[in-house]
């Protein structure tokens, strides 16, 4: 997703309306393309599943404030947050390393308790 909103800040042109929908909506991306988070439906009831989606949510919400000041227009302040670490990178981190201790979780373990 990073291309694609770079390479529209880049053009100088707005998303199309399936990239933003995709943006606003991850849930509803068929699993060929959607995030990682809503593939792994035999995880559920694991204990990382609330923090991977919770991370998820907030990689969509940055993306969401990036893909808003393309389609307004405002096209360099989306490319610094592309480019800025807080912004697009520490949430793309914390997403993958929130999916990578999905993929190490056994199917229907649950979490150690608290």
């Amino acid at each position: 997703m990073k291309i694609t909103l770079l390479l529209a800040a880049r053009m100088r042109e707005p998303l199309s309306e399936r990239a933003t929908r995709s943006i606003q909506h991850p849930e509803s991306v068929p699993s060929v393309n959607g995030c990682s988070v809503n593939t792994r439906c035999h995880l559920r009831g694991t204990a990382g599943v609330p923090a991977a989606v919770d991370q998820h949510t907030a990689f969509h919400q940055q993306m969401l404030a990036i893909a808003n000041l393309i389609n307004a227009g405002d096209y360099d302040q989306a490319e610094r947050l592309l480019n800025s670490p807080e912004h697009f990178e520490n949430p793309s981190v914390a997403l993958a390393n929130a999916i990578m201790a999905l993929d190490r979780t056994p199917a229907g373990k649950p979490g150690p308790k608290k």
